[in-house]
């Protein structure tokens, strides 16, 4: 008796929606290691946004963690 394979991955992504029209796919962070950008990719379309870089991301994680610790409100 064979046991039996899944091909593909039994889990829901969950994150903000896609902002394309008409997609229902869940925008998932994604690292370029060739290029070092950080950017949001739909998990169906494949469409980016909020493209930036590797250094602009973490200044902007850097500064959210300083406003959290100063118990400032979040936008």
């Amino acid at each position: 008796m064979k046991p039996n394979r899944v091909d593909v991955p039994q889990f829901e992504l969950v994150g903000p929606p896609c902002e394309a029209p008409g997609c229902s796919g869940v925008l998932v962070l994604t690292t370029c290691l060739r290029t070092k950008d950080v950017f949001k990719q739909c998990s169906k379309c494949r469409s980016e946004f909020y493209r930036m870089t590797g250094q602009e991301a973490l200044a902007w994680t850097k500064r959210t963690f300083a406003r959290v610790l100063k118990g400032e409100k979040l936008d």
